[in-house]
């Protein structure tokens, strides 16, 4: 009798065990679980590998450095300096006058310290120097190059609210990008393709840019607008800036970027930190 009851007591758990496991077949939303996400071989999606220009990168660094060059050359007052960019990756100088030579030589030593010198030629009275970017310096310009914008998508996928997306590098400049479930193809293609640059410009303050049309823009300058929603009438703003086209400092040189609490008003702010060569350009520029 005793063995026929613990016979009972386990049938009886096993019949229930299977009910359990059972009964979400014919009502899946019975017991709380986890589904398998299926990848996208089994549900489709998209696949995309995008490929950064990492020379161009490169290429626009050693661009900013040139006019960085000339404009400090005409605020320190040395004459004859002409500047420019030859090669893609690399800056010819020629000073004429002994005296601008020495005074643009002391430049470099305070300023451009970093910078490569690959050749010096005297010629008589004038002298050429060509400068470039050390290989260190321009092997984390591509890295970066890829990295930022790595970020940038895995923040911009979170809006599609894709399950296990996978975003990762693919070789040195390529980003594999695969989104399991996505059906509105064409506005991920956009919104993951769309250029994010952080550009620090001056403002122009020769005139206002309200009222200015596209024609009374002075050279060199642009209308570039701030877009504000308002939160009770949905009514979208726009507000114009005349800025400067010239960008004079990029986020390539932050190293950190955050929105904080101003203690003394409560407000949230976004708080930046560069690296040293980006704090000695933005202490000159402002």
């Amino acid at each position: 009798m005793k063995r026929f009851s613990w016979r009972l007591i386990i049938i009886a758990a096993v019949v229930a065990a299977a009910l359990v496991y059972v009964l979400p077949t014919f009502y899946p939303g019975l017991w709380p679980h986890k589904k398998i996400n299926l990848g996208l071989d089994l549900q489709g999606g998209m696949h995309l590998v995008l490929e950064v220009e990492t020379d161009k990168a490169v290429e626009n660094t050693v661009e900013r450095i040139s006019h960085e060059i000339r404009e400090l050359a005409r605020k320190e007052r040395i004459r004859h300096v002409s500047v420019e960019r030859i090669d893609g990756t690399r800056i010819s100088v020629r000073v004429v006058g002994q005296e601008n030579i020495a005074a643009f030589r002391k430049m470099l030593d305070k300023e451009y310290r970093d910078l490569k010198q690959f050749s010096s030629s005297d010629d008589g009275n004038a002298q050429t120097i060509v400068l470039g970017l050390p290989d260190r310096e321009i092997e984390n310009i591509k890295r970066l190059a890829t990295d930022q914008p790595l970020e940038t998508i895995r923040n911009r996928v979170d809006q599609f609210g894709v399950s296990e997306p996978d975003i990762r590098r693919q070789g040195d400049r390529r980003i594999l990008i695969q989104l399991p479930g996505i059906r509105d193809t064409e506005r991920a293609k956009e919104l993951i393709g769309r250029t994010a640059l952080l550009e620090f410009k001056l403002v122009d303050d020769s005139r206002s840019a309200r009222g200015l049309s596209e024609d009374e823009v002075p050279p060199g300058s642009e209308i570039l607008y701030q877009v504000m929603t308002d939160a009770e009438t949905q009514r979208t703003i726009k507000i114009p800036y005349l800025l400067k086209k010239r960008t004079l400092l990029t986020g390539a040189y932050l190293t950190d970027a955050r929105v904080q609490i101003d203690s003394q008003y409560n407000e949230p702010y976004v708080s930046i930190e560069f690296d040293k060569k980006g704090a000695r350009i933005f202490e000159r520029i402002t």
